[in-house]
């Protein structure tokens, strides 16, 4: 087994270099910092509701980005988002959470009708 191929948490160690991991984006913030930011899963999810235990959704949002990312190459904990310059961390919530950002995902219901599908009679 390489050093690459070992993970804790869901997190690759050993790894060269991120670029060479597809589940890992570089970005660089408004402040001039390089982010990294890998592929969540529900692990992540999950810590950082437990992180924020008692707050409100913003608050898991918060955590989750320091789950997921490393701020010039160095680990952040929840603690460290709360006190980054906010247009840093609205980037980071972009990259994290994505095209969900801005609204919440379709309900099933609403994801799988499509009004072209009518069947003609």
């Amino acid at each position: 087994m390489k050093s690459d191929d070992i993970t804790v948490n869901g997190v690759r160690i050993g790894c060269a270099d991120a670029k060479e991991d597809p589940d890992i984006r570089t970005i660089e913030l408004p402040s001039g910092a390089r982010a990294e930011v890998r592929k969540g899963h529900g692990r992540d999810l999950m810590r950082a509701q437990r992180a924020a235990a008692g707050g409100d959704a913003s608050a898991v949002i918060f955590a989750l980005v320091a789950e997921v990312a490393r701020v010039d190459g160095r680990k952040l904990v929840y603690e460290d988002v709360l006190e980054m310059e906010l247009a840093d961390v609205m980037a980071l919530q972009a990259e994290v959470i994505g095209e969900n950002f801005d609204r919440p995902p379709l309900r099933a219901s609403q994801a799988l009708f499509n009004p072209d599908s009518r069947s003609k009679s």
